[in-house]
């Protein structure tokens, strides 16, 4: 990774992530080096202003610190346009954010890690979406089939040309393994180590009550059939992209082929001290 321009990616309207990211653009100047800010952050702090801007959809730095929660992130991150090409290092400035991994009183320490290349790289893998001839943006956590207006969707799944299941419910969730303690598990799926690498199905209030989540491999062509007789509903892309999804339509999962980067300090150290501090402990 080169020595060029840093970019900065704040999560607007929060005192705490404006803060922690004039913190860590002090930590950087102290260092030399070189600091863009991202529009809209500069639009919503006055004191980022002044700084030089950049597009992060057109035109983003090779080294990105992003301030704020898991939305923040995963917002960022789809907005890349190729988020293999750059090195995302994350400060938490929320009440959980679990996919961020470093704290606001140890930015200081981080950002020279970080400038100075002492940090592991994370390739996370994506999923894709394609909906007839339209591709969707990728998600790093999940794509969810969900109700409109709450009327009932109908839905039948395939996994590499076979039939998991039909489903009658509320929905369905396609999950990465970053994503299994996210929305998947709210909904009944399971907790995926890190450490593996799968595709989770996890059916959301299904009137078939003997229909339980199916863990796949990510190699897998997920086929989704929004069957005739559907009530109308949404397709999501981790929370940030949503469209509306009409009976008949099939769309296609699979695997992204531009994993998202990010930089981890002490991530694989306290995995599960994490998982129970900020879900299973969430409050």
């Amino acid at each position: 990774m080169g020595r060029g321009p840093v970019g900065i990616v704040a999560k607007p309207g929060s005192g705490l992530a404006e803060e922690a990211a004039a913190k860590a653009v002090a930590a950087l100047e102290s260092r030399g080096v070189e600091v863009v800010v991202e529009r809209d952050t500069a639009m919503s702090y006055a004191r980022f202003r002044g700084y030089p801007l950049f597009n992060i959809s057109k035109d983003p730095p090779e080294r990105i610190v992003v301030v704020g929660g898991d939305g923040t992130l995963l917002r960022s991150i789809q907005k890349l346009p190729d988020p293999s090409r750059v090195v995302v290092m994350t400060v938490r400035a929320g009440k959980r954010g679990f996919l961020l991994d470093v704290e606001p009183y140890e930015i200081e320490e981080r950002v020279e890690d970080f400038i100075e290349g002492r940090y592991r790289v994370v390739d996370y893998p994506r999923v894709s979406t394609r909906i007839g001839e339209r591709i969707l943006p990728c998600a790093m956590n999940d794509v969810v089939f969900i109700t409109k207006m709450a009327k009932l969707v109908k839905l039948t799944v395939y996994a590499n040309g076979e039939r998991v299941f039909t489903l009658d419910g509320d929905g369905l969730i396609i999950a990465t393994t970053l994503g299994s303690t996210a929305y998947s598990l709210s909904a009944g799926g399971p907790i995926v180590d890190p450490g593996l690498d799968a595709l989770i199905l996890t059916p959301m209030n299904p009137v078939q009550l003997h229909l339980r989540p199916v863990v796949v491999p990510p190699t897998y062509r997920v086929e989704v059939e929004v069957r005739p007789a559907s009530g109308p509903l949404y397709v999501s892309i981790d929370g940030q992209h949503i469209e509306d999804l009409q009976p008949g339509a099939v769309a296609v999962v699979e695997r992204c082929d531009k994993p998202a980067r990010i930089a981890r300090f002490r991530w694989w150290e306290n995995y599960y001290e994490r998982l129970y501090a900020r879900i299973l402990a969430y409050w």
